[in-house]
């Protein structure tokens, strides 16, 4: 094997890996990034954990073709040191394999891809297209509000749905941590989509490296589901993902429920405030108390450790008079994924959850519960 490529491109690739292989494990190869120098100047650049894997595909002057496996950390690092515009990779016959720019030369010994985890998909493998603003701006909503607690495997990522209707697919993402629910659906239009029995559940991990995917230009996606894994293509890049094997909370039982004190506000003005109520925020306690009386909203943060800060809202308010407190981390969360000028905040006595949404679109919602006090 041997081939030139553009440094800037070679590191780009290798970076994109990084965050897939493994660090700890007791099987060498998959610290591992399969590189495959094949015909018609093309060179592969594989990773995979068993769990996640990514294939992308980068211009390169091939001279002889072949494949190695080779630390992707090191590799990385002697790509970044290297000061150049292009790379000089050649490998001999016992797997060591050259790295070189100019008087720069690195030596690093690789293992044979013969034993490495096969990535590709299935030929006969179906794909649907979306948009990539579109999944951006459901990831994006959805994101935060994913449990990291690694016992509730089933809450450890982003729960997505597709319903079928007479004007077409509507495709839904939910996210959940038990104290808030986070809700975005998107209209696809008349276009065919993924027909799913019940919904998936994509993992935290795989929906981060979703997130990277998407950042690459804003093409089409392409979308497909095969034996227990979500299947992404976009560009030269190909990403596939393992899904969590559990059953979804049924999420419905938390969305039905009855009218809240509605409170109409500016979304800049409402996200100011909340952050500087979390000034006073910390690990043992991150409580805000939100009052609404008339015209105004309160906002109340006390912390015997830390302080007080006090500050208020303008509102549009019709309802009665209430208050309650919410974890003030939480309500930043769902108002920053908000991109209207006006949210609508909507309150509730006791216990019971409090919403927010966007004045206008109607198809995101953040669900929040208060905290006892």
């Amino acid at each position: 094997m041997e081939f030139n490529i553009s440094r800037e491109i070679f590191l780009d690739g290798i970076q994109k890996t990084l965050s897939i292989v493994e660090r700890r494990t007791t099987i060498p190869i998959l610290n591992n990034v399969l590189i495959r120098a094949g015909g018609k100047n093309d060179l592969g650049v594989i990773a995979t954990n068993r769990e996640i894997g990514l294939v992308a595909h980068y211009e390169a002057e091939v001279r002889n073709p072949g494949e190695i496996t080779l630390s992707a950390r090191k590799l990385y690092e002697m790509i970044r040191e290297i000061q150049g515009d292009f790379i000089h990779v050649k490998m001999n016959d016992m797997n060591w394999v050259s790295v070189s720019c100019g008087k720069v030369s690195y030596r690093i010994p690789g293992i044979s891809a013969d034993d490495y985890p096969k990535v590709e998909s299935d030929d006969k493998q179906k794909f649907f297209m979306i948009n990539s603003g579109i999944l951006t701006e459901m990831i994006e909503k959805t994101f935060f509000a994913m449990s990291q607690e690694e016992m509730r495997i089933n809450l450890n990522g982003v729960f997505m749905e597709v319903e079928q209707g007479e004007a077409g697919s509507r495709l839904r993402m939910v996210s959940t941590d038990g104290h808030r629910l986070s809700m975005i659906d998107m209209d696809l239009g008349a276009q065919k989509f993924l027909e799913l029995e019940k919904g998936l559940i994509i993992p935290r991990r795989g929906v981060s490296e979703i997130k990277k995917l998407l950042e690459q230009g804003d093409e089409d996606v392409e979308i497909g589901v095969e034996k227990g894994m979500i299947v992404m293509k976009k560009k030269n890049t190909f990403l596939k993902i393992s899904l969590i094997d559990a059953d979804y909370p049924d999420y419905k039982r938390v969305i039905t429920m009855d009218k809240g004190n509605r409170v109409e506000l500016d979304r800049d003005q409402f996200l100011h405030a909340l952050r500087r109520m979390g000034v006073m925020a910390t690990d043992k306690y991150n409580g805000v108390k939100i009052g609404i009386s008339g015209d105004r909203m309160k906002l109340n943060s006390t912390n015997p450790d830390v302080g007080e800060a006090n500050d208020e809202v303008d509102i549009a308010h019709q309802d009665k008079e209430m208050e309650a407190v919410y974890n003030v981390r939480y309500l930043i969360d769902a108002v920053e994924v908000i991109d209207e000028e006006k949210l609508v905040f909507e309150m509730r006595e006791g216990l019971r959850p409090g919403t927010i949404r966007p004045a206008v679109k109607e198809n995101y919602l953040c669900i929040i519960m208060p905290l006892k006090v």
